[in-house]
């Protein structure tokens, strides 16, 4: 019976979805919100079909989650458009002066 709740939940998603992108007149900035708010719901959706459904060793299932939930943060950050400030401060806190040695 749950794959049946997620098959309708996959439908309902993907028909939303497609309203959202074709036939629905919205302001520009919500679109790219509600399209993640959608593929945030299909991204948990898949992980439960395979964290439930797939027999996997508990590391690689930890390992696999860990991964989906990055590149998830990843696509989010993107979104919104924080990514390129993140890669900023990441890359002034990881930046040593010329010159310098690294610690031992």
């Amino acid at each position: 019976m749950p794959l049946l709740y997620v098959a309708v939940a996959m439908v309902i998603v993907a028909v939303v979805a497609r309203l959202i992108n074709t036939d629905l007149r919205m302001p520009g900035d919500i679109m790219p919100i509600l399209n993640l708010v959608l593929a945030l719901l299909v991204v948990g959706m898949v992980l439960w079909l395979i964290n439930t459904y797939v027999p996997m060793v508990g590391s690689i299932n930890a390992i696999l989650n860990i991964v989906v939930v990055a590149a998830t943060c990843v696509r989010v950050l993107q979104v919104v458009g924080l990514w390129s400030r993140v890669i900023r401060i990441w890359s002034r806190l990881t930046r040593r002066p010329l010159g310098t040695a690294p610690s031992a």
